[in-house]
């Protein structure tokens, strides 16, 4: 078991003073629900305003929260992998938690820690629920549908209550919030830096789930989650590195089945 304190690993691109504000508001959120029991690393992937991440590292100091750096704009993956590679070699337990996250249960790291995979083990990954502002889900864990062909969030749009999103389920969970074990990190190793934006969680659970391990959802986490408040805007770039990311994850789980990620079946 990891001996240190875990690490929060928060992946940063500011473009606007808003940006500023949101980020302070996700670090903030931390300490008024960790009780002082985590570390905080942000990580910056190349933003283009260097006053702007000033003004950032300026604001979550008051936070006890570091901030790293990157000179070029590279990615989701070799971003939190800055984290996850600091937190392999310390031998701390990570925690991803994307800039527009804010989190609302207190005691969420003990949760997170408690959780036990089906077969009575630590969970290797554990998710949350996450929701939009609005009180809707966002996020209750991850399914593969068999219309789309493709990955999508569980209870995506439904209502906070619904009785069903408060079942934890063995399955792949986002890294907008994600705890990672130590352990895990040793086996599994970090992020694949082929992806760019998109479906590298997918990518890392697949490979936990290949190895024998589990992630688990634990819907007694739950946290607000602005999503696309920062990779919504549209951005050309943004587009390519999505696109080349869902070919990364078909090329290479081409061979698969995912039949035991299908609900209702």
């Amino acid at each position: 078991m990891s001996s240190e304190r875990p690490l929060v690993v928060v992946p940063t691109y500011v473009r606007e003073p808003d940006d500023v504000d949101t980020t302070v508001a996700a670090v903030k959120s931390v300490r008024d629900t960790d009780h002082g029991n985590v570390d905080i690393l942000l990580v910056d992937d190349g933003s283009p305003e260097a006053d702007l991440v000033d003004r950032l590292a300026e604001n979550v100091s008051e936070f006890r929260a570091e901030i790293f750096r990157k000179d070029e704009n590279t990615g989701f993956s070799r971003t939190v992998n800055v984290g996850l590679r600091r937190a392999l070699q310390e031998g701390r337990d990570a925690i991803l938690m994307n800039a527009d996250v804010e989190i609302m249960t207190p005691g969420w790291l003990g949760r997170f820690q408690n959780t036990e995979d089906g077969k009575g083990r630590p969970a290797a990954v554990v998710g949350a629920l996450l929701l939009y502002p609005n009180g809707l889900i966002q996020h209750g864990g991850v399914y593969f549908s068999l219309l789309t062909r493709s990955f999508d969030h569980m209870w995506k749009y439904s209502p906070m209550d619904l009785p069903d999103a408060h079942v934890r389920r063995n399955c792949p969970v986002t890294a907008a919030f994600q705890f990672i074990r130590h352990e895990t990190l040793t086996v599994i190793g970090p992020y694949d830096e082929e992806f760019y934006m998109a479906w590298e969680d997918v990518d890392f659970c697949l490979r936990v789930f290949q190895s024998g391990l589990q992630c688990v959802y634990n819907p007694d986490v739950r946290a607000w989650h602005h999503e696309m408040l920062f990779r919504g805007r549209p951005s050309p770039k943004i587009q390519e590195w999505q696109a080349k990311s869902w070919m990364r994850l078909a090329e290479k789980w081409k061979h698969t089945s995912f039949n035991d990620l299908v609900p209702f079946t």
